[in-house]
C-alpha cells in the first residue's frame, strides 16, 4: 500500500480543488514539433502518435498520455489536446497522443491473418470483430479499418478492442524508456468521455502484468513467451505495471451502455484493489453538465467507493488522494471542450497541478528496463468484457 501523500489537506490545497482561483495561465510555449510515430498493436494494427518531447531531464521525465474518446470524426488532433501537451511539456513531462484503431491515420491492418484469427479479439465467445462490417466470411480480407466499418448500434460494443491499443501504447513508451528517452516509472493519464472507463479497465489489466518481462523460468512450460494478460507466471509479479500509473485525470467521464455498471465495479473490487491507494484520479465535469456529474460521481463513490463514509462501511481505507470537481464557470461544456477557453477556467491549470503535487513525491522514483520487444494482447474475457 502506497501512502506518500501523508498530508491529504495540503495536497487538495496544492492543487487549487478548494478554489479554482489558480496560478495566471503561462504563454503558450513554441518549442519542438511533435515527432510523429508509428508502432503496431498485438493484433497487426499499426497505430500512429505524437511524442511532444519536453527538453526538461528528457531521459528521467515523466510522460503523460493523452487520451480522446473513440467516435466517429474523431482523432487526437480535434480539441486543444496540443495546447495542453505544450503546457506539460513546459512543466516538464513528456506527452504521447494517438489515435485508436480505425480513427485519424491509424487504419492500416499490417497482419490482416493476426487480426482477423486471433483467439483474443475474433471468434468463439469474444467475437470484436463480430462488430465489423464486411469481415470474415466474407472474402477478400480487408487490410483497412475505419470506425464507420462498425455496426452503428454495436460501436460501443466494440470497445474493449482498444484495451489492446493502450497495451501496444505502454510497449512502445516502454522501449522508449529502455532507449533512455524517457522514464516509464511515472506514467499519467489524461482522458475524456468514455476514454475514462477504458483507462480505468486498463488500470485494472495493468495490475495483472509485470512492470517488467517475466525471467527465464518464470513462464510456464511451453510457454513461448508472454502473449496476454493476464497469463499465469510461475512465482509471484515482483513489480505489477498498474504501480507505473502514477496518477490520471478524467474530463466528463462516462461508461458506455455496453458496460454495465456492475461490471465497471469489478474492475476495482474483484481485479485491481490496488487501483485505489496507488493509482490519484481527478474527475473534472463543468458545473451545469448534469450528466458529466453523475458519471463522475459513479466513478468516484461506486467504483473506488470514495465516500468515507461508504468506504468505511466496506471497510476500506478512504482515498484520501483522489478527488472530484465540479468546473465552476463551464456551463455544459464535456469533455475536451473543458480545456478551452483556459484562460477563464483554469482546467490545465487544475491539470498541472494536479499532476505535479504528485510528481513531487515520485521525482527520485528510478527509470529501470523493461525488456518487452513485442505487443501483447489484452484478454477481455478476463475481466468480464465480453459482446
Amino acid at each position: 500500500m502506497r501512502r506518500w501523500l501523508a498530508a491529504p489537506v495540503a495536497f487538495a490545497a496544492a492543487i487549487g480543488l478548494s478554489t479554482l482561483h489558480t496560478a495566471p495561465v503561462a504563454a503558450q510555449p513554441k518549442g519542438e514539433a511533435p515527432a510523429e510515430e508509428s508502432f503496431l498493436t498485438a493484433d497487426g494494427v499499426q497505430l500512429k502518435g505524437l511524442f511532444h518531447a519536453t527538453t526538461k531531464d528528457a531521459a528521467t521525465a515523466p510522460v503523460v498520455i493523452l487520451l480522446y474518446p473513440p467516435g466517429p470524426d474523431r482523432d487526437m488532433t480535434k480539441g486543444d489536446w496540443a495546447g495542453l501537451a505544450g503546457r506539460l511539456n513546459e512543466s516538464g513531462y513528456h506527452v504521447f497522443r494517438f489515435d485508436w484503431r480505425g480513427h485519424g491515420k491509424s487504419t492500416d491492418i499490417k497482419d490482416p491473418k493476426k487480426f482477423w484469427t486471433n483467439p483474443f479479439l475474433n471468434g468463439g465467445a469474444v467475437n470484436f470483430n463480430g462488430y465489423i462490417k464486411g469481415g470474415p466470411p466474407k472474402k477478400p480480407l480487408k487490410n483497412e479499418l475505419f470506425f464507420k466499418d462498425l455496426s452503428p448500434t454495436r460501436a460501443d460494443r466494440y470497445l474493449p478492442a482498444y484495451l489492446n491499443d493502450l497495451a501496444a501504447v505502454r510497449v512502445h513508451l516502454d522501449s522508449k524508456n529502455d532507449n533512455k528517452t524517457l522514464n516509464c516509472s511515472s506514467i499519467y493519464l489524461i482522458g475524456a468521455g468514455d476514454a475514462a472507463t477504458l483507462g480505468v479497465a486498463w488500470l485494472a489489466a495493468e495490475w495483472q502484468r509485470p512492470a517488467v518481462f517475466p525471467k527465464e523460468g518464470q513462464l510456464g512450460v511451453g510457454v513461448p513467451g508472454y502473449d496476454y494478460v493476464p497469463q499465469p507466471l510461475v512465482g509471484q509479479l515482483q513489480t505489477e505495471g498498474g504501480q507505473d500509473i502514477s496518477g490520471a485525470v478524467w474530463l466528463s467521464p462516462s461508461r458506455p451502455p455496453s458496460i454495465s455498471e456492475a461490471n465497471a465495479k469489478k474492475w476495482i473490487s474483484t481485479y485491481a484493489p490496488k487501483i485505489r491507494e496507488n493509482n490519484p484520479m481527478l474527475f473534472l465535469y463543468a458545473d451545469k453538465d448534469a450528466v458529466g456529474k453523475k458519471q463522475s460521481e459513479f466513478f468516484y463513490n461506486e467504483v473506488l467507493v470514495g465516500d468515507p463514509r461508504r468506504a468505511k462501511a466496506f471497510n476500506l481505507n478512504p482515498i484520501d488522494q483522489t478527488f472530484i470537481k465540479e468546473v465552476k464557470g463551464g456551463n455544459t461544456l464535456s469533455g475536451a471542450k473543458l480545456l478551452d477557453n483556459n484562460s477563464e477556467l483554469k482546467v490545465q491549470d487544475t491539470i498541472i497541478q494536479f499532476i505535479a503535487a504528485i510528481q513531487k513525491q515520485r521525482a527520485k522514483v528510478p527509470s529501470k528496463n523493461r525488456n518487452f520487444s513485442t505487443p501483447y494482447f489484452i484478454n477481455a474475457r478476463d475481466f468480464g468484457l465480453t459482446p
